[in-house]
């Protein structure tokens, strides 16, 4: 951990970056496409946009069955067999305490990793103090 006398260094930004990876069928290869990247000089906000890349992940991979409108209650299960990683997810988006934890985790220097595994893909959400950088690579709203 990077100290000085009055206590953590604080981060200039922090890039955020939500990436899916998987094999590529007939190939024997596998690739990195990058869904999404943002940088921010607030640790909140980043884990902000990283709880927001989850949801539109998990989203179009699994949609929620008590919000969407095509699930019939017909067709929802008590229990869905095997890991669930899309209810994972979404619990880990909507723990205030955890949220806070990832803050002050971000808060002290250090990097966040979300790492989410489906059939055929991995996807990895990220976000990755970067002192070097600073706030001299964000733009700035005009003051009015």
């Amino acid at each position: 951990m990077n100290t000085e006398i009055n206590g953590p260094v604080q981060p200039g930004s922090y890039w955020c970056e939500a990436v899916a990876e998987g094999p590529v069928y007939g190939v024997g290869r596998t690739a990195r496409y990058v869904l999404g990247t943002f940088r921010t000089i607030s640790p909140v906000l980043a884990v902000r946009w990283l709880g927001g890349q989850a949801l539109w992940i998990v989203d179009r991979l699994d949609p929620d069955p008590h919000r969407s409108a095509w699930v019939q209650p017909s067709m929802r299960l008590p229990h869905t067999p095997g890991p669930d990683h899309s209810a994972e997810l979404r619990a880990w988006y909507r723990d205030q305490q955890g949220q806070r934890a990832a803050h002050a985790h971000l808060k002290n220097g250090h990097p966040l990793l979300v790492v989410v595994p489906d059939a055929d893909c991995t996807y990895t959400l990220s976000v990755r103090p970067d002192p070097e950088r600073g706030t001299a690579g964000l733009r700035r709203r005009p003051s009015p």
